[in-house]
Parts: C-alpha cells; structure tokens; sequence
C-alpha cells in the first residue's frame, strides 16, 4: 500500500511573508526613488502592451484594446504627477445645468454615473426624465444660398440638432422622420407583450444624437452541460440614432447598455437584430418586426438547447482537426488548414499564412478545450472566434485592421458563415 504526502503549508507563515511584503512596498513608493520606480515600471508596462498591439492608438491619449474581455473598448490616457492613468470612456452625455450623467439604470454602472434605481422600475415616463431622454430635436429646411450672384434652392434637405443648444447634428432627407422617444418604449413593450416592463437602462450619448434604451427579456440562453455553467439574460435593446447617421435598431443581446462600449458590445454580441429606416412609415413597421424579434427570443432557447447538445458531444483533436479543414479550406484562394493543405504545392506566402491560420486555431481550441472540454462546442467556439477576430481584414496599418474588424463583426459579414458552421456541427449531433 503507497501513501501520498501532500505538501503541508504554515498558513501563519505565508500570511506574514505576504504582509510583510505588502508593507515593504508601501514603504518604499513612500521615497521619491521608488516612486520614480514605479512609474518606469507602469510606463514600461504601458509601452509593452502598445508595442505587442494589444492597445492601438486612436489619436493623442486615446487608445483602443484589441484583445482580452475588454477588446475594443477606448481608453483615455492621462498623465498625473509623472504617472499614466489609463481610462476608459464612458461616452455620456452630462447635462450643463445639472452636472448629472444622461442615464438611468436598474444597476450600478462601472463608472459610477447615471441615476440608479435598484431593481428598476415601470413607469416610461419617469425613466425618460431620469435618463434625461427628453433633448428636443429641431428640424429646419437648408437654407437657400447664393453662388456668383445667383439665388440656389437645396430641395429636399433638412438640417437636424440640438432643439436646446441649437448644436448642428447633419442634414437628412425630406423622407427622415425622428422618433419620438415614448414611441421606443411602446415598441418595446409590444416586443415582449408585456405593458408593465421593468426598464434596465436609458441614455443620451454624442449630446442628444444617440438614444438608447434596454429591458430584460424574460427566460435567456442557457448551455446545460456537466462542467459548463454558461447562463447569460437576454435584454431588448433599441438603439436610435437622431441625426439621420444610422438606422434605428433594435436587438436581443446578453449586454445591458450602460456607456458606449456596452452598446457596443450589445451590438457585436447580438442574438438577433432588426434595421428600420427613419421614415414616415416606421412605426407600422417596428409592429411587423415584433413578430420577428418575437420568434427571435423564441430561438433562444432552441438555441441554447442546441448548444447543449454540442457541449455533450465529445470529439478527439483529429476530429477537430478535420472539422476545421472542412470549414476553412478556400481551394481557389489557396487557404487551407489541417488535413485541408497540400503543402507541398504551397507557395512560401501561402504557406506562412496557412501556418498562421492553423497555430491562431490551436490556440483557441486549446482556450476553448480547457474551458469547455474536448466538444463540438468548443469547436464551434473556436471557429468562430477566429472569424470575429482572427481572420485578415485589410487595412493600411494596425489600427484600421483592427477597426476592420471591428466592422466586420458589428455588421455581420460573416454570419451566414457561422450559420452554415452551426448547422454542420449539428447534423453531425443528430446522426
């Protein structure tokens, strides 16, 4: 009979040496010299994260992440005494007579601003004048002008603002018709048929032009399988911009919009969305695209029950291998990966860029393996990270790639592909 020894720990001992520690450096930040330290350090460490990419500069003290949770939120750098503090931006509105941040919220934000209600509640108008939702739009016809001593009309256009600053906004067409923000609360409780919603979030961003608003949908996405705990609520979010410079938008997404990374994320993460132009005949057909939304909330749950599956069915790393061959082999681009590769046809380009295909995958199957174990899920997973932010996007330099995809994300271009990736692993489930 053999007997193990595990190693025994004098939990006082570890205690005082991490104490003692601690103090030591309290000590010594208290000297100008260590002080002097450890801003070289913060900086240090600062320059080595922009160096590997992982912050891009946007202009002077503003950078985006590019990878980790936070990936694409921006960042506000800021120099204090000789020290860089790093800041995310929260993007608000703040209103000049109050000083308060344009938000309502059911929960406490990250930044600390808004008006919070814990637990939410009911009444639409309360919420829009917690919010501060009411700015005012103004809507002028452009004015007539005059060119080398001749009179010119511009039919058809129209300045829209501010209708309390008066600050300009841009120009829309005779068609563009703003929606009344009360309009936004009554589609969103035809949404979830429910006249008695508990809102989550409303605020003002890009000083009136950007409402945006948010309720929990009742039940979510769940993926119910042994050593995998991946709950996530589902929240109605609409999204309307009033200067005419993008569609009003409504959404199903795990994220509750507190700032402008949060809506963001909202939009990138989306189970499902619906685009209405902003025209005279919207809200007729905001009720037709309740019914699918509705039936989107519906396929939330066969969604997650899918996902189910694909977490219960346990795969080798061949498999995987081939699997992925499958998915991402482009014969006539030459893109290949895995079993899919005819290496020795290869040129040198195409061979380096199957070569970083092929590691980016591993990795994500090996981040995706260890959190979910060795299933169709964490194939699925992996696949799709690596068209989020994986795949080459084009660009002049680090900053537009990533702003490429970016883009390539929030507006879906590889969704009917991901689609198509589900839809394999699950024929594969059933037989």
């Amino acid at each position: 009979m053999s007997t193990t020894t595990a190693e025994r720990v004098d939990v006082n001992a570890a205690f005082d040496a991490e104490r003692i520690a601690q103090v030591g450096r309290i000590e010594e930040l208290r000297s100008e010299a260590g002080q002097a330290k450890f801003i070289a350090e913060q900086t240090a460490r600062f320059e080595q994260r922009v160096q590997a990419g992982e912050l891009v500069r946007l202009s002077e003290g503003r950078y985006q992440s590019t990878a980790g949770w936070d990936r694409g939120e921006v960042w506000e750098v800021r120099s204090v005494n000789g020290q860089s503090l790093v800041l995310p931006e929260h993007g608000l509105d703040i209103d000049q007579v109050t000083g308060k941040a344009r938000l309502y919220a059911a929960v406490p934000a990250w930044h600390g601003l808004g008006q919070v209600i814990p637990g939410g509640i009911t009444e639409v108008a309360d919420v829009i004048k917690l919010g501060g939702l009411d700015v005012p739009v103004f809507h002028r016809p452009v004015p007539s002008y005059t060119f080398q001593g001749q009179r010119h009309q511009v039919p058809g256009q129209f300045i829209v603002g501010n209708g309390t600053t008066g600050e300009f906004w841009g120009i829309v067409g005779k068609v563009h018709k703003n929606i009344p923000v009360a309009t936004s609360f009554g589609f969103m409780q035809n949404l979830v048929d429910d006249q008695s919603v508990v809102w989550e979030s409303a605020g003002v961003m890009g000083g009136g032009r950007l409402v945006f608003i948010s309720c929990k949908v009742p039940g979510g996405i769940v993926v119910d399988a042994e050593g995998v705990a991946d709950y996530t609520d589902l929240f109605l979010v609409v999204q309307d911009a009033r200067d005419g410079s993008a569609a009003y938008k409504a959404l199903v997404t795990p994220w509750r919009p507190l700032c402008q990374n949060t809506n963001r994320f909202a939009m990138r993460d989306a189970v499902s969305s619906v685009r209405l132009r902003h025209t005279v005949g919207l809200p007729g057909r905001i009720e037709q695209a309740r019914k699918a939304l509705g039936m989107t909330v519906r396929y939330a749950e066969t969604f997650g029950a899918e996902e189910t599956a694909l977490a219960r069915a346990e795969v080798t790393m061949a498999q995987a291998e081939d699997l992925m061959a499958e998915f991402f082999t482009e014969a006539d681009k030459g893109a290949a990966v895995f079993g899919g590769r005819n290496k020795p046809e290869e040129s040198t380009r195409t061979r380096l860029a199957n070569d970083r295909r092929e590691d980016d995958l591993n990795e994500r199957m090996a981040v995706e393996q260890g959190r979910v174990g060795r299933t169709l899920y964490a194939v699925e997973q992996a696949a799709t990270g690596y068209l989020d932010w994986g795949k080459t996007r084009k660009g002049t330099d680090a900053a537009a790639k990533w702003q490429a995809r970016i883009e390539a994300s929030l507006a879906g271009q590889d969704d009917d592909r991901k689609s198509a990736i589900h839809e394999k692993l699950m024929l594969r489930v059933r037989g």
